[in-house]
């Protein structure tokens, strides 16, 4: 419609579109990017890279789904050079690649009704919403858009908590539509996770109170004392880059010093972060706090009520999820610790390939120049004997 078309120009700026556009465009023959509207009214972009650079035919293979980490973006999988970007990766072995976005990042920060710069109502939603709106909404669209019946999913860190929380539904239909899927730097349970965010935790209810004190009610925007604070706890004495240091996606995944690019630091850190709501981030919290794998906490029984029809959160199972699915996990990831990825582990029963990488960190998974021979050549194998091209 008209209305949502200004929505989107208004809300969605044009030099992030343009340079994501240029990375993508430097390598590929077409990026498309898309709009998509959930049910709830929030307008995703999604990029789309079709084939090949190289590609003799362009007719686009079987659709894969890539899902971005908590306050990333789509343009993290094709932010490194191409023959270590996973998403021109699996476009160079023939899949059709979609790039999702989720609401309130940079690219999927528009609504049919709310203004995200005015109106409060817009950030009111956590990773729940995500995974029971935004993934099954990009997942049809594509699914619409490529009149095909079923797709191949990838998650990194947020990215999986979704897909978890979503194929594990009892009596969901969408498992249907997903033939595989790998989960990079796994999330369900974050009670382990060793980032320095939870330093900003508290045991009490007061905790809300406390981060609304600290970044309002809406877009999650440290600011530049909080985030060097932050910065200390991440980096101690390998104080070795403000750039890094205070940057929110290291903070929150580790620094990394061993495994990625150093000529390319000032890119990652110019990427990110890219967004999300303070509520998704105290979510991320209470389920530290509690070491559940639970919907959003509204911090009353009465609110709960009123929410879930039960005083408490519902807790979600991943026992029922029968799609086939690949984990890789790291050893020093700091938000899918190995003691909380076990959980995963001893729950899962559709689990059918899995790999263990010592020195990775959160961020390895989708930035590592190594990552392509550690990690995608062997995710790509598997996901072709479930979802060929």
């Amino acid at each position: 419609s008209h209305a949502s078309n200004l929505t989107i120009r208004k809300n969605i700026p044009t030099p992030f579109i343009i340079v994501s556009n240029a990375v993508i465009t430097n390598k590929i023959a077409s990026p498309d990017m898309m709009f998509m509207t959930t049910a709830d009214g929030y307008i995703l972009g999604v990029f789309r890279i079709p084939h090949a650079r190289n590609a003799s035919s362009t007719t686009p293979g079987r659709p894969v789904l890539l899902q971005h980490g908590l306050l990333d973006s789509a343009t993290t999988w094709v932010i490194n050079f191409p023959e270590q970007s996973l998403g021109f990766i699996l476009a160079d072995a023939g899949y059709d690649v979609w790039l999702g976005n989720v609401r309130g990042n940079r690219y999927s920060r528009a609504h049919v009704k709310y203004d995200p710069d005015h109106d409060e109502a817009f950030w009111d939603f956590s990773w729940d919403d995500m995974a029971q709106d935004d993934l099954p909404s990009m997942i049809y669209y594509i699914l619409n858009q490529t009149k095909q019946t079923q797709i191949g999913y990838v998650g990194h860190s947020q990215g999986t908590l979704i897909g978890f929380a979503e194929f594990g539904k009892l009596n969901n239909d969408i498992q249907k539509n997903v033939s595989f899927w790998a989960a990079l730097a796994p999330i369900a349970q974050v009670g382990h996770q060793k980032t320095p965010l939870k330093y900003l935790d508290t045991d009490s209810k007061e905790l809300e109170k406390y981060w609304h004190k600290l970044f309002g009610r809406n877009e999650f925007l440290p600011a530049s004392n909080i985030l060097q604070w932050l910065g200390k706890f991440a980096c101690g004495e390998f104080f070795f880059d403000r750039l890094v240091c205070e940057n929110m996606l290291f903070i929150i995944g580790g620094p990394d010093r061993k495994n990625l690019n150093a000529s390319r630091v000032p890119v990652y850190a110019s990427h990110g972060p890219s967004g999300t709501s303070v509520q998704n981030m105290v979510h991320f919290m209470q389920c530290g706090r509690s070491n559940q794998f639970q919907a959003y906490d509204y911090g009353s029984a009465e609110q709960n009520q009123l929410r879930y029809n039960q005083t408490t959160p519902p807790i979600y199972s991943i026992r029922p999820m029968k799609v086939p699915t690949a984990i890789f996990w790291a050893g020093e990831d700091w938000l899918a610790d190995p003691t909380d990825v076990a959980y995963i582990f001893d729950n899962i029963e559709s689990l059918v390939y899995e790999k263990y990488i010592p020195n990775y960190n959160h961020f390895d998974f989708v930035w590592a120049s190594t990552a392509n021979k550690i990690i995608y050549q062997d995710l790509i194998n598997v996901m072709k004997k479930y979802h060929p091209i």
